[in-house]
Order: C-alpha cells, then structure tokens, then sequence
C-alpha cells in the first residue's frame, strides 16, 4: 500500500517539526522538498532581494514522481511547494496566526520583508487556496497556532485514517491580520 501524504502552509508553521514526529509515528518515508530542490539543483536562479532560489517546480515534480515510484507505505512530502504535486492522497495545510507566525519568524531571524511577505500570504490563506486548487476535498487545514506539534501530529493521523477532517476556508486569519494593521 503506498500513501502520499503532503505537508505544506507557509514558512513557520510547524511543517519540519511536524513531519518529523509524522515520520516517526507512522514509520513512514520523509521526503524534505528543500533538500531535494539542494541536492538536485532543482532551481533556475536566486532572488537576492528575497533571499531564496527560484524552484523549477515542473522539474521538481518530476523528480518527486520519480522518487514516490520506488516507495511504499506512507510517504510525507513536506514543504510549503509540496502542494504542487498532483499525486496525493491526504494534503495537510498547517495555518499559523499571524502575530504568532511572526514571532516565530523573528526567532527564526527572518528578514522584516519576509516576515512581512509570509504573514500576509498566511492572512490570505495562499497556500490553503493553492492547495485546494489543485486536490479539493483531499485538502486539510490545520491551525498550529496554541496546540503542541505532538497534538498536530495526532490530528493528522486523525485526517489520515478518515476519523476527521478539516475543510479549506475552516481558519481564517483574515479578520484579525487587518484589525491588527489599522
């Protein structure tokens, strides 16, 4: 039996602690999207104003495709591209608060631009709406914000073994990022 599970949600949201523990629980395959986009030079260039290389997302898709065919079990790809491949069976978007995204970007020494740029693609639900875009109702959200990575990681078992699920548009952030910005 083979199961591809997708971790994705913007930078700070909890995807590497979470997938880590995800891994461990299910005994699975833990497939890094920024490790692979490194070691396979899977990029066209770097955007020096934004400090990050410019994915070549047909190439890594390709090449997760091809490193999914030689698995089995469960398989997570984890990492906020990881919405792009089209072969899924469980798509997990973590969502973060924003005032609580933006300190853990400023403890993980973000740059004011990116801090910016990433809690305001999290008010907009980016990568919730990326994501749904392409999977549907095999997309879940889950907000990070004030429960503990271990408690992320049962719910996601959770969503796994269709126990529960939790629908795109369920978090919202929008109301409260632009109550904060006036």
């Amino acid at each position: 039996m083979k199961k591809v599970i997708l971790i994705t949600g913007t930078p700070g949201v909890g995807k590497s602690t979470v997938s880590t523990l995800l891994k461990k629980k299910l005994k699975s395959h833990l497939i890094k999207i920024n490790e692979v986009v490194d070691e396979e030079v899977l990029y066209s260039g770097y955007d020096e104003r934004r400090k990050f290389k410019i994915v070549d997302l047909d190439a890594l898709c390709n090449h997760l495709n091809e490193m999914i065919q030689n698995l089995d079990g469960f398989i997570i790809i984890e990492g906020h591209l990881s919405h792009y491949l089209k072969n899924s069976d469980v798509v997990i978007v973590l969502r973060a608060n924003p005032d609580v995204l933006k300190e853990r970007l400023e403890k993980k020494r973000f740059s004011e631009l990116k801090i910016n740029e990433n809690i305001e693609a999290e008010a907009l639900a980016i990568c919730a709406y990326e994501a749904w875009e392409l999977h549907k109702e095999k997309v879940n959200e889950i907000d990070t914000s004030d429960i503990s990575p271990e408690k992320v990681t049962d719910t996601i078992i959770d969503v796994i073994e269709g126990n529960k699920k939790f629908p795109v548009g369920n978090v919202d952030f929008l109301e409260s990022f632009y109550q904060g910005t006036s």
